[in-house]
């Protein structure tokens, strides 16, 4: 399986969970060998017999993450079936700034190693929920950088197509808000 990195912009309170989830899963799994070991299995089997385990006991926080992202780009708004992103689609996600509008506050970056597939899906839904109001944004000279010159009026349609937009990382938060791996009770 082809692995793609990803930096993903999660809300604190995600950062913090995920993150807690990952030391809780860690004294978990060291806890059982231990447990293993006092039953008299060999620190090497006690290992081996955890490492067995982990995938279905205390998954990675990466693939936590990608099944919230899957069970999103499930639902109806971002299933598709999408066109493929051509490579000047590609090329333009490729670019620092693709996605306009301001970075919203509270956020963390975490990096991600999804499979291939899933990155490819996030980035062609993302891309197609996305493209009409960036096609607009662009028509109306309302994309850029620093001071645009823009009056109250275009500021206003500006903020209102960028709340359109979709680009990965708000997908990804909305994923791990609807679908974390985490209880009712912890969202």
């Amino acid at each position: 399986m082809d692995i793609e990195p990803m930096t993903i912009w999660v809300t604190a309170s995600q950062g913090a969970r995920l993150a807690a989830m990952k030391k809780r899963f860690r004294l978990e799994e060291s806890a059982y060998i231990e447990e293993l070991k006092g039953e008299g299995k060999t620190s090497r089997e006690a290992r081996a017999e955890a490492a067995a385990q982990r995938a279905e006991w205390w998954p990675s926080v990466t693939d936590l993450v990608a099944a919230a992202v899957r069970r999103r780009l499930a639902e109806p708004d971002l299933a598709g079936p999408w066109a493929p992103l051509s490579r000047a689609e590609r090329a333009q996600l490729a670019l620092a700034g693709a996605w306009p509008g301001p970075h919203p506050g509270g956020l963390v970056e975490r990096k991600y190693q999804f499979p291939s597939d899933l990155a490819m899906s996030l980035r062609t839904a993302a891309w197609r929920v996305s493209e009409h109001a960036l096609a607009e944004l662009r028509a109306r000279g309302l994309v850029g950088t620093g001071d645009l010159g823009l009056s109250g009026a275009q500021v206003r349609t500006r903020h209102e197509l960028i709340e359109k937009l979709h680009p990965p990382g708000r997908i990804v938060r909305q994923a791990l808000t609807r679908h974390g791996p985490w209880t009712a009770d912890e969202a």
